[in-house]
């Protein structure tokens, strides 16, 4: 679901989309010569032909055979993907690189997540019975290229036997790839299908009519976004002439949160239908990772319970679309680049050696967990994430702005949340378009603003570190009958800065939906009346490094990262106007809003 910014060649043809994961790595080197290079075309059930590029090691097969399959022009992958795929190919593997339905080189409609299912099931299926193929596959790829790779399972693909998705919103709809804590995704939303999805389905419409129609369409959704009318409070909308896949794009996030649409491709209902050997790839700042890790946890906890595969994970510093290590201002050393990964073999060698364990038998000398420690700046290889040894620590909000172990007098913070005047993104697990980076970005300027209240912990004396999941829980009474709760935790050094290390936010109304399946009722809040709100940070690893600080950020708002609440219910069906709210923040013995982090007492070393 990759989301860079899209140029435009004459001022109303949208062009080029971004290439997956690559940013700030050098372009390869072409495939190994040696290896024959054919176009093939991949006949689906119905009659559709995807355009498919196949990649024949040199010497007499058949071979194994690896695959992925994405929206973003699969040629790119030659010379320009996440893996280098000259290497897979010298590694003796078929490899296989196919345009999903609708979109570049193949035919039909492309209607997103729903249609990979079917036909993933059936591309594998194809591949598998070619003459090069030994009658087994597995499948790699980040971001939609790893939801392709569970839709052919859920459709019944005996042949596919391992996959490797990366940055992968696969686990659900509702927590980080359409939806947060009950608020939707509008930047991320409009970021891929304005950017990422829109150009290639513009050029390809048969109506000169119809596509000059859409251009100009694109040009009203690229003014929405520059004068940021896209992100007006409120449930989504089209208050302007918006392209086909936006509209398609905002109808999602105009959906209940319990509708069967959001389980498109999502393994939420169907987490016992993985049954094959699986490495999961993320970043501590991709904005789909709540999904990775709770579908390691899934997995994890079913091998122990059934004795089935054991997941691998691996987590680095990364963004969405940047793994080399170096993001928002901070450079976490070369080996945190996935180019080196400190000296454990490249991303391409991470996969070489694991389609060897797990399609060929070969010797299991993979860690089962590789996490890479922000601030300490290493990498750890626990037997599982969160490590067995971690336990809870709460720091509560306490009166003075501080932060401690200890509740203390009870006591309150106030700020205005004013849907006028949101507070902008900064950094963090953000997939959108320039100038909004992700990563771990200074909060200084954000954090100087009337809207955001701050406590902060004394200057640590030693280390402390971070490993799993953090969440806060906040006691809240607003003016309004709704609200929306930003929790920020940064890591306050000596000269001042404050950097964000994870980040979440809640909706009032959606307090009581479950953030994965979405089942639950949404309600009202009642005004003036103090309420606990739960908001999930998801997981990091990260030291806070001595004389360092540990710092919790409040904010009604981050825009245009998520929508901006309009302090009002909403019902299904109604239409309210935002309205400015008045938020308390009440902590205490008696209310106590604090911060909950797994640490551990040491890390290893």
């Amino acid at each position: 679901m990759d989301g860079g910014r899209s140029p435009v060649s004459d001022g109303t043809s949208p062009v080029r989309e971004p290439v997956p994961l690559r940013r700030g790595a050098p372009a390869r080197e072409p495939p190994d010569p040696v290896a024959e290079r054919r176009e093939a075309t991949c006949a689906l059930r119905d009659g559709t032909r995807l355009r498919t590029v196949l990649l024949v090691p040199h010497g007499t097969g058949p071979w194994p055979a690896l695959l992925t399959r994405h929206p973003y022009d699969v040629t790119r992958e030659e010379h320009d993907g996440m893996l280098d795929v000259g290497r897979l190919v010298a590694a003796g593997y078929l490899v296989a690189l196919q345009d999903v339905r609708g979109r570049f080189g193949s035919e039909g409609v492309f209607d997103p997540c729903a249609q990979e299912v079917a036909d993933g099931a059936d591309a594998v299926a194809w591949l598998a019975a070619r003459p090069e193929c030994t009658g087994t596959v597995g499948m790699w790829g980040a971001s939609y290229a790893s939801d392709t790779q569970f839709s052919a399972l859920l459709g019944g693909a005996p042949a596919l036997r391992a996959i490797a998705p990366a940055m992968t919103p696969a686990m659900s709809a509702l927590d980080g790839f359409r939806f947060r804590g009950g608020v939707p995704e509008i930047g991320s939303t409009l970021a891929w299908t304005h950017y990422a999805i829109a150009p290639d389905m513009i050029t390809r419409n048969g109506s000169a009519r119809e596509r000059e129609a859409e251009r100009k369409r694109w040009q009203a959704t690229e003014r929405a976004i520059a004068t940021r009318d896209a992100f007006r409070a409120g449930t989504p909308h089209t208050g302007w002439d918006a392209e086909t896949i936006v509209g398609w794009g905002l109808d999602r996030l105009r959906e209940p949160l319990g509708s069967a649409r959001h389980r498109d491709g999502k393994i939420v209902d169907r987490i016992d239908a993985i049954d094959i050997p699986v490495f999961l790839i993320g970043g501590w700042f991709d904005v789909f990772l709540g999904s990775t890790l709770e579908i390691y946890r899934r997995l994890l906890r079913r091998a122990k319970d059934t004795g089935g595969p054991v997941p691998r994970l691996l987590v680095g510093p990364w963004t969405h679309d940047n793994m080399s290590g170096r993001t928002a201002g901070v450079d976490f050393g070369s080996g945190a680049s996935a180019d080196d990964l400190g000296g454990g073999g490249d991303l391409t060698a991470q996969h070489v050696r694991w389609f060897d364990t797990a399609l060929r038998a070969g010797a299991a000398d993979m860690p089962p967990v590789r996490v890479f420690l922000m601030g300490s700046n290493r990498w750890l290889e626990p037997d599982e994430f969160p490590p067995c040894d971690t336990r809870t620590l709460e720091l509560y909000l306490n009166t003075g702005g501080t932060l401690a172990t200890e509740p203390a007098e009870s006591g309150e913070r106030r700020l205005t949340s004013d849907p006028a005047s949101p507070v902008p993104t900064c950094g963090g697990a953000v997939l959108l378009f320039p100038p909004f980076e992700a990563g771990p970005a200074d909060q200084t300027a954000i954090e100087a603003r009337q809207d955001v209240v701050s406590w902060r912990t004394v200057p640590l004396a030693e280390e402390l570190t971070v490993m799993g999941a953090v969440h806060a829980v906040v006691h809240l009474a607003t003016t309004g009958t709704d609200a929306d709760v930003v929790v920020r935790l940064c890591d306050e050094r000596p000269d001042g800065s404050s950097r964000v290390v994870t980040d979440g936010v809640q909706r009032g109304s959606a307090r009581s939906v479950d953030p994965v399946t979405g089942l639950g009722d949404r309600r009202p809040v009642e005004p003036d009346r103090e309420q606990e709100f739960v908001v999930d940070l998801w997981s990091t690893a990260h030291t806070f490094l001595p004389g360092h600080r540990v710092r919790v950020d409040i904010a009604p708002s981050s825009s245009p990262r998520w929508d901006v609440g309009r302090n009002a219910f909403d019902p299904a069906g109604e239409t309210t106007e935002p309205t400015t709210a008045e938020h308390t923040i009440r902590h205490g013995a008696a209310r106590p809003s604090r911060l909950v982090l797994q640490v551990v007492t040491a890390a290893p070393r």
